[in-house]
């Protein structure tokens, strides 16, 4: 079964517990939430063209036809693999529609999956081959989608599948207008799975920075329930990397 791939190179890690770790990255096409900060929105549809980095973070990339079969995807990932690489990134989109596609990538490489973590069935699927699960949890003024109960609810399904054979993180995307109220969805659903998590607030990137002084008060407030509460911003943006 082919998927429809946005592109693959090789860069590093600019989000979460694990910014600085280098990593081949496998962008899926299609996603079912149309988040309002999204920073990667000409992957919600599928195309008819991946962008594949010549040498590995070399910047330079051509282009082959959509949809790439598994052994096509896993000679790319071989060939931009480098000494320092460590992890697949399986991002997107939203990479758990690739499921099936994803179960039968034969690499011998450690999977990171990025995810929105809105298909628990598909990551039951996965939990016995991701070795790192990054999972979101949308808030209410992220406008994601017009169903947020049920996608919270598949959300915290989701990153409970992963913590019990992955190691397993959840970022959530901190906006100006966001409030302790408002995080208390994630904060509430992570601490009834389990306090270790490691929680990331994301301060967003864009023009509207949120103030140093609200991130101080949402991360107290995650941590009177959370064990383990970080603020990471997106470190890739500031290295102008990919």
């Amino acid at each position: 079964m082919p998927a429809y791939i946005n592109e693959i190179f090789n860069s590093v890690q600019g989000e979460g517990p694990y910014v600085g770790i280098r990593q081949v990255f496998v962008r899926f096409e299609g996603c079912q939430l149309h988040c309002a900060y999204c920073d990667t929105p000409q992957t919600r549809n599928t195309s008819g063209t991946s962008r594949i980095e010549k040498t590995p973070g070399s910047g330079d990339f051509y282009s082959v036809k959509n949809p790439l079969d598994r052994d096509q995807v896993a000679g790319l990932i071989r060939k931009l693999w480098s000494p320092s690489t460590r992890h697949v990134s399986l991002t997107g989109g939203e990479p758990l529609i690739n499921s099936d596609f994803i179960r039968t990538l034969d690499i011998e490489y450690p999977i990171y999956l990025e995810t929105n973590a809105g298909f628990p069935e598909k990551a039951r699927e996965l939990k016995d081959i991701v070795a790192i699960a990054s999972c979101d949890i949308k808030l209410p003024e992220h406008e994601s989608t017009d169903h947020y109960p049920e996608l919270l609810k598949n959300e915290l399904e989701t990153i409970s599948i992963f913590n019990e054979t992955s190691k397993t993180f959840v970022k959530v995307i901190i906006l100006p207008e966001t409030t302790k109220q408002s995080l208390s969805f994630a904060v509430d659903g992570v601490a009834s799975i389990d306090r270790n998590i490691p929680f990331v607030l994301q301060p967003v990137t864009s023009n509207k920075a949120v103030s140093s002084s609200r991130l101080f008060e949402l991360m107290d407030y995650a941590g009177e329930k959370l064990k383990d509460v970080r603020a990471i911003p997106q470190t890739h943006k500031m290295m102008k990397l990919l």
